[in-house]
């Protein structure tokens, strides 16, 4: 079912942003375009936090910490309010987010006419309340930098896109259903043996729970991993940005880094040189080549291997007596005769052969004194190489503490963050090992156990288990015939969406940036480009938006896009097509801008919606803002800290720097 939600406006109170009322609709119709142009350090971000918090009921659970930072420096006043109004198919819908700064708790009251009017909790209807979840949200609520998650094949946020604006999620509601079905009908079945079957319920049930469990904390550690390498990167970055302060003690402290690197290569060339010469025991030392050259001499000497093994026996049969000192007799010959087969035999002649040419291929001189003095020189050289390297460490530690002395304890600080965050870093990415690993044979009975493929045929098992019980294996059966075949249908559906997905982007890539030959090549949980990894800030900018227009488009829902900074890393020539194309992808589209976004991108805008745009000019009233409360519009809404204009003109000549702001 169609739904259409609408953003008519907000209002802030006491909150670190200013106070106001916007509104975005006359009534309950809103407009097609809204222009909200505010001067860096308004509250553009705030308001959108507090949007979003005011959507989603998550501001519950904010700590004290995170409620206290969004009162505004100087206020007295003990709570603050922020309320966001929306129409849910032309019906009001109220959400009225209160901060206590005092006691650092938040709460909501929800305001839905059509379901008992005010409620004093966060209470949007069944119908709504998917859409209003945090990465549901976040797919038409956000600032210029999501567009580069989409490309960030850490991440999932291709992928989450396309399931949650295509509704994909439906197919896995029914394959739930199926299953909820199956349970209900396994239930109301008498059996002999009640208590038996309800201890195997309790189980199933406890496994779903526990599957249920497991993929939220896979979730969870995946984009911790995504999140905490982030973190990583950027404590390293901050760490040689701050070491590289010092001049000349940092230009030794590359050097010495450089040196570090050639001490280490030089080291690993000469480990490999030594594993490779102690392949030869003739190397170690001189005595086993003396030893080995004696051997083959003597071999030599007694001709062995060919006369000790048939000359021998030859010899000994036409004797008269044995060696042994009796008489040679024809049994006694016969016997000799059979048993001389089994010694020296012709596998003994290879291996006698081959260790004498072995011998001799190595060459007396090398093999008694030459070998080992080589392998001496490679010790040497090993020796020499650790030695190098060890004092390249010293080095550079020596000259990385000198650079912390000069100037700052944060190099600490950021190390032992860095540290930490490594180490839960790898505690998520080996979690998401456990989770992944194949079923263990010895403990595939686990019901507490982290591998969800285990888990899974714990579920199956105990299904079945149920389902003959019950006398309901058919059922069961047909369930799973259907859960299998809804999951190939997901895959099948993604599939065909994503192709779809891609020719309809790349066509409208095609008009927005005609002067750049991009392509999307593929959809693989982020956004892959065709002939190269990375983009331009603008490219990505322009993709983004093509990509998540196309999606809104798709999901048969209507929903309003805001954006904080929609055209301000892109030239006016693409800021001109992107604010062409906004009004033919979306119902309604929501701006957060500064002046230097106007060019190019508000005129497109303008026309291609048909005029249906509102403009609106917020900044605040400081000191440095006197002279701009002068000849102010009629339209013009003053609190005791900001001042709305609503003016089309005012908008478009709007001018603030930031010594003013």
């Amino acid at each position: 079912m169609t739904m259409r939600i609408n953003l008519l406006g907000w209002s802030s109170e006491g909150m670190r942003c200013p106070d106001v009322r916007v509104d975005l609709a006359d009534g309950m119709q809103a407009s097609r375009v809204s222009l909200i142009q505010m001067p860096n350090g308004t509250g553009k971000t705030t308001t959108l936090t507090l949007i979003e918090a005011a959507m989603n009921g998550a501001a519950t659970k904010w700590s004290e910490i995170e409620v206290r930072d969004l009162r505004r420096a100087g206020d007295e006043r003990a709570k603050g309010s922020f309320v966001v109004r929306l129409a849910v198919d032309g019906k009001p819908l109220t959400f009225e987010l209160v901060l206590d700064f005092q006691r650092g708790v938040a709460s909501y009251r929800t305001t839905n006419p059509g379901s008992g009017g005010v409620q004093s909790n966060w209470s949007p209807p069944p119908s709504v309340r998917r859409f209003l979840k945090p990465e549901f949200l976040d797919l038409f609520i956000f600032d210029g930098e999501f567009a580069g998650k989409l490309f960030d094949q850490r991440g999932l946020e291709a992928e989450y896109a396309i399931d949650a604006l295509c509704q994909l999620y439906v197919i896995e509601d029914v394959s739930r259903f199926a299953e909820e079905a199956w349970s209900r009908k396994a239930k109301q079945v008498q059996v002999k043996s009640e208590s038996g079957l309800q201890r195997l319920q309790d189980a199933h049930q406890a496994l779903q729970r526990r599957k249920a469990e497991v993929i939220r904390f896979r979730e969870q550690a995946a984009s911790g991993v995504s999140r905490l390498h982030a973190d990583y990167e950027e404590f390293d970055r901050r760490i040689k940005a701050k070491l590289s302060g010092g001049a000349a003690t940092r230009e030794r402290f590359d050097t010495a880094q450089g040196e570090l690197a050639t001490a280490g290569a030089r080291l690993a060339r000469a480990s490999g040189a030594a594993m490779q010469a102690l392949r030869m025991p003739l190397a170690l030392h001189t005595s086993f080549g003396r030893d080995l050259w004696q051997l083959k001499e003597g071999l030599d000497r007694l001709r062995l291997p060919e006369n000790t093994s048939s000359q021998f026996f030859q010899e000994l049969l036409e004797e008269s007596d044995c060696i042994c000192g009796r008489e040679m007799t024809e049994g006694a010959r016969e016997e000799i005769r059979a048993r001389s087969e089994l010694y020296l035999d012709s596998p003994e002649y290879g291996i006698i052969n081959a260790m004498k040419t072995d011998i001799e291929a190595v060459g007396r001189d090398q093999a008694e004194s030459g070998l080992a003095i080589a392998f001496g020189t490679v010790i040497a050289e090993l020796a020499e190489a650790r030695r190098a390297k060890r004092l390249a460490d010293q080095d550079v530690e020596i000259l990385k503490q000198q650079l912390k002395d000069s100037g700052d304890a944060d190099i600490q600080t950021w190390e032992d963050e860095q540290a930490t965050v490594m180490t839960r870093l790898a505690e998520c990415r080996e979690l998401i090992t456990r989770i992944d690993a194949a079923v263990d044979e010895d403990n595939e009975e686990d019901p507490d156990t982290w591998s969800l493929a285990s888990l899974e045929g714990q579920l199956t098992h105990s299904g079945r288990q149920i389902a003959e019980i019950t006398d309901t294996l058919t059922l069961r059966r047909q369930t799973e015939m259907i859960v299998q075949l809804l999951k190939r249908t997901l895959e099948l559906a993604r599939g065909e969406i994503k192709a779809e997905l891609i020719e309809s982007c790349n066509e409208t890539i095609a008009k927005v940036l005609v002067n750049d030959p991009l392509r999307i090549s593929g959809i693989d949980k982020s956004l892959k480009l065709s002939g190269q990894s990375g983009a331009s800030v603008g490219q990505i900018l322009s993709v983004g938006y093509v990509f998540l227009m196309n999606v809104l488009k798709r999901g048969n829902n209507e929903l309003p896009l805001v954006v904080d900074s929609p055209a301000n890393p892109i030239d006016a020539g693409v800021r001109r097509r992107v604010g062409a194309l906004i009004p033919q992808l979306t119902e309604q589209f929501v701006g957060f801008t500064i002046n230097t976004e106007r060019e190019g991108f508000v005129p497109a805008l303008h026309e291609a919606a048909g005029g249906d745009v509102r403009y609106l000019t917020l900044f605040r009233r400081t000191p440095g803002t006197t002279n701009l409360m002068t000849n102010l519009p009629e339209t013009s809404t003053i609190s005791d800290n900001s001042v709305l204009v609503h003016d089309k003109r005012f908008f478009e000549t709007f001018d603030l720097t930031d010594e003013e702001a």
